[in-house]
């Protein structure tokens, strides 16, 4: 990650599964291609979807998301500014519901 930009790379070959979390997230591709696989919802089934650099999806409270750079890909992933500001050290911690974990 860049901490001027918020922005993560993720290799071609990898995978990395962000943990649901308590609020709406914004994953958003600024490089690459995404293949993005999203966990479901009672209102939805669970989907695969490719995301292309400049195309963001809403992740809901609770949501899990699978993703692998095609080949390669840059990514952000935004949280409400009114949950950012509630809590000091997100980035670390509760940024991705307590966990980033490669797959």
């Amino acid at each position: 990650m860049s901490d001027a930009q918020s922005t993560w790379h993720l290799d071609g070959g990898r995978a990395l599964t962000l943990a649901g979390a308590a609020e709406v997230r914004r994953l958003a591709v600024a490089r690459g291609r995404v293949w993005l696989t999203l966990s479901g919802t009672a209102d939805q089934p669970a989907e695969d979807k490719w995301l292309e650099a400049g195309e963001a999806v809403a992740l809901a409270p609770g949501q899990t998301a699978v993703l692998e750079g095609w080949p390669a890909a840059d990514f952000q992933l935004l949280v409400p500014p009114a949950s950012a500001g509630a809590r000091r050290g997100f980035l670390g911690h509760r940024f991705f519901g307590g966990r980033l974990l490669g797959r």
